[in-house]
């Protein structure tokens, strides 16, 4: 009976392991994902704010 319940507690320290790193590699991903997003978000503001001015030198 003693086996069986470090068996159980043994597994379920395994299961909360693999959640923890399955979620840093999860969080990573999610953040490089979303700094990629700000990245080209201030790519368009830049290349916007060159066309207006640009516009603007024209007129």
């Amino acid at each position: 009976m003693l086996n069986i319940k470090k068996a159980k507690i043994s597994l379920f320290i395994l299961l909360v392991l693999c959640f923890l790193v399955a979620g840093f590699f999860a969080g990573k991903a999610y953040r490089e994902q979303t700094d990629l997003a700000k990245e080209k978000a201030k790519e368009a503001a830049i290349i916007k704010e060159r066309l207006e001015r640009w516009i603007d030198n024209d007129n």
